[in-house]
């Protein structure tokens, strides 16, 4: 960043300076804030028209609810909005993770200061309010850039609007924006920014502290990234501002003094999110042994232009912040008005942002030291805000006095970008299409800025905001089509019904919990507002998930998840599920579970056998460890033999009677455990299936963990299918039915076409 310097008149052949009075009416708009306020209100209304245009609610049938958004955010989100409605405490909730530090949950999850809106919505009308609030994060964005600019650089006019807007539709907020709990904290990065010049340049230290206070209680670990890149441009400013020794470590002392403060300000949401983070999975991690690279650099450079898709799950960084940008990096290295070491430390940074989303180490460093899953380059918002801070430098010089050099440097960076694209391996499919249209593209951007030569600055910049709207509106098209969608009305399903059942539970004993009989989201307990054992989170407690997984509940410590399927009773009464709803109206435990009423399709069922909250445990429990078994019943068994004293197994296994596989020889390696070997001459409908006959009578159970099936499918007696279950994302203990003696069970899984061999 620097402080614009007033141009001095020269006489130039090759240069043009045209100089005019300011209309009175533009006087008048720079006194109201206007230029900023356009660029918090031009934002919001592309992304509605992008909404509006991909037929999301209310346009259409449509919601922007997808993957962690769909499982994760939103369930936050609305138990979030219950707390706010009811007064419930934002200390502790037990409507998700068999009772959860929501205080913690909240820190990463729903802390946005604009999250308090859903004090003003139904729940009703809260995903379309969810996507008001999403709107309105990208409003903010351009906002903050607009009034950094107009505070780093001394200018307030229309070019603060346009370079707002570029930096609320980059890339990274197209592709990334369905995490609308990080989008806070990236559109507050400017005003971080300009409290840090304030800073350095003045000694004032307000607008910084509470900037960052504010980053750091709307997501910590997007702030994570803010406060490593402050310390990066301290030393920059400090270098640029010439700081003499004295005045530098006066300047030290205050970034170090207001840096604590602001985290000070939001410690009460920190501290209790680092100890909660301790018991996470995220807590262990190695760093990489030797030093690699991830993607091409041609790539990664070739995905700096226009038109080419957002990384939205998986893929190369997000370095997209318009082409305009792109051009004016040539001119920013030969402008004889910036200094050599502004040029230096922005190119140093550049590179420095680049090679750590391709190189393992920084790569692993950025992201809190650990590596993540899905979503790459977390931090590559700061490319673009760097990228857009040196083009704006570069506009301030063409727009004073445009030297003819300025313009063939800015024709031979872009078409060194396109060859670079062209010959990178990005779009292949569509033939480099994008390239041509980056082309003409630029070549318009290049014939605005020529006009300079001859026209005021601003009809060159009303020109220039006309092709950056152009080029703005279809990204936020493209970001909205990239990112995807899922069905409005389908979603909770069966919501009406589940509430209904919700409403016939008896209230009257202290405390109970309820689950679904199979998970629809990660978080139902959250989503369809019960007490429950279900939760997918990052902040979830590692020692739960394990204990989960072990005795026989689908859960995954890497994948932050431990969440309920319909299990044994042991289960049940350890976790206090008293109420167990089946949305499909099946249940087959017959047994433990008695069905008490039916909705639509829907069924609710009431456990036999209640414990309770609170029940006493053998003084000999205290030092069991659960081991770590392939069978989760012998987990069970042992469980329930120091539970309660009783030798007797509680469950008792089936051997295998005969099988029936198609397309696959298997062996087996011990009891319930086998290896498959998918064969050369494999017809194209392969399975695997098991046949039992039943020693007695009474309820059986099963558990499958077959990699590479997503359903495990049970009959009796090769004839009537039962039920089918979903195992495709973690194994699970479940009923499948109540048998006689001497009847033949048949399980099968369909198997996947890709797979080779287990």
């Amino acid at each position: 960043m620097a402080m614009m310097e007033k141009p001095k008149p020269k006489s130039n052949k090759t240069a043009v300076q045209i100089e005019e009075p300011r209309p009175v009416w533009l006087q008048k708009l720079d006194e109201i804030y206007f230029w900023e306020v356009l660029a918090f209100v031009i934002p919001f209304l592309l992304m509605g028209y992008a909404f509006k245009k991909a037929e999301m609610h209310p346009f259409g049938d449509k919601q922007f609810l997808v993957t962690d958004l769909w499982h994760q955010y939103y369930p936050f989100f609305q138990l979030l909005h219950e707390k706010l409605k009811t007064g419930g405490s934002i200390v502790y909730s037990w409507r998700t993770g068999i009772g959860t530090n929501f205080l913690a949950l909240i820190a990463y999850y729903a802390a946005s200061p604009l999250n308090l809106l859903a004090l003003f919505m139904n729940l009703e009308n809260l995903r379309d309010g969810m996507m008001l609030i999403l709107m309105l994060k990208f409003s903010f964005a351009g906002f903050f850039m607009a009034k950094c600019l107009r505070y780093v650089f001394s200018r307030n006019d229309l070019s603060i609007t346009i370079f707002g807007i570029m930096y609320a539709l980059c890339s990274y907020m197209m592709g990334y924006y369905w995490n609308t709990i990080w989008i806070d904290t990236v559109a507050m990065l400017p005003l971080v920014m300009m409290g840090l010049t304030m800073l350095v340049r003045e000694g004032k230290c307000r607008v910084y502290v509470i900037s960052l206070a504010l980053a750091l209680f709307s997501n910590y670990y997007i702030a994570y990234f803010i406060c490593i890149f402050t310390v990066i441009a301290f030393f920059c400013l400090c270098l640029y501002e010439n700081l003499k020794i004295k005045k530098f470590f006066k300047r030290f002392a205050l970034i170090t003094g207001g840096s604590l403060l602001g985290a000070g300000l939001s410690a009460f949401i920190l501290l209790p999110t680092f100890f909660a983070l301790q018991l996470t999975h995220s807590a262990n991690n190695s760093f990489p042994k030797s030093i690699s690279f991830y993607e091409s650099w041609r790539d990664i450079v070739s995905n700096m232009l226009a038109y080419t898709e957002p990384t939205s799950k998986e893929g190369l960084p997000n370095l997209y912040c318009g082409l305009l940008p792109v051009l004016l990096l040539g001119a920013f290295l030969i402008a004889k008005k910036i200094r050599i070491r502004e040029k230096i430390s922005a190119v140093l940074i550049l590179a420095f942002l680049i090679v750590s989303c391709n190189m393992n180490y920084l790569n692993f460093i950025w992201h809190g030291f650990h590596f993540t899953n899905m979503l790459p380059y977390r931090f590559s918002f700061l490319f673009s805000f760097v990228m857009l801070i040196m083009a704006y430098r570069a506009y301030q010089v063409l727009l004073e006095e445009l030297h003819i050099l300025h313009w063939v440097a800015m024709i031979l960076v872009g078409a060194g970008f396109c060859w670079l694209a062209y010959g990178s391996g990005i779009q292949e499919e569509e033939e480099h299409a994008f390239v041509k249209s980056c082309i003409i593209l630029g070549g318009v951007y290049l014939i605005v800025i020529l006009c300079r030569l001859f026209a005021p600055k601003a009809v060159v910049q009303v020109l220039l905001a006309g092709v950056v709207g152009f080029e703005m509106v279809g990204q936020a098209v493209r970001g909205v089509e990239a990112v995807g969608s899922s069905g409005y009305s389908s979603y909770p399903a069966n919501n009406s019904e589940v509430q209904a059942l919700l409403d016939l539970e008896d209230d009257s004993d202290v405390f109970h919990r309820t689950e679904l009989s199979m998970w629809y989201s990660l978080n139902d307990p959250s989503l369809y507002e019960y007490n429950g054992v279900s939760q997918f989170s990052s902040m979830a407690n590692e020692s739960i998930s394990t204990f989960c997984r072990k005795i026989g509940l689908p859960a995954s410590e890497a994948g932050n998840r431990y969440y309920y399927a319909n299990t044994s009773p042991l289960t049940n009464l350890l976790m206090d599920v008293r109420y167990m709803i089946a949305k499909d109206g099946y249940n087959a435990d017959s047994v433990t579970m008695n069905k008490i009423s039916q909705n639509g399709s829907s069924a609710l069922y009431e456990s036999v056998y209640n414990l309770g909250l609170g029940f006493m445990m053998p003084e000999l429990l205290k030092e069991y460890e659960l081991e770590d078994m392939n069978n989760p019943f012998e987990q069970q068994n042992l469980l329930f033999q120091k539970l309660t004293g009783i030798e007797e197994p509680l469950f008792k296994q089936t051997d295998i009677t005969h099988v029936g596989h198609q397309g696959f020889d298997v062996s087996r390696l011990d009891y319930g455990k086998y290896s498959y070997t998918k064969q050369e001459d494999a017809p194209d409908t392969v399975f695997l299936k098991y046949n039992y006959t039943t020693t007695q009578t009474g309820l059986a159970y099963a558990y499958a963990k077959v990699p590479d099936a997503d359903y495990l499918e049970v009959y009796r007696d090769n004839a009537e299918q039962l039920h089918r279950y979903n195992i495709g994302r973690q194994p699970y203990i479940t009923p499948i039915g109540y048998f006689q003696a001497g009847e033949l069970v048949n399980l099968r899984c369909t198997m996947k076409d890709s797979i080779i061999s287990y």
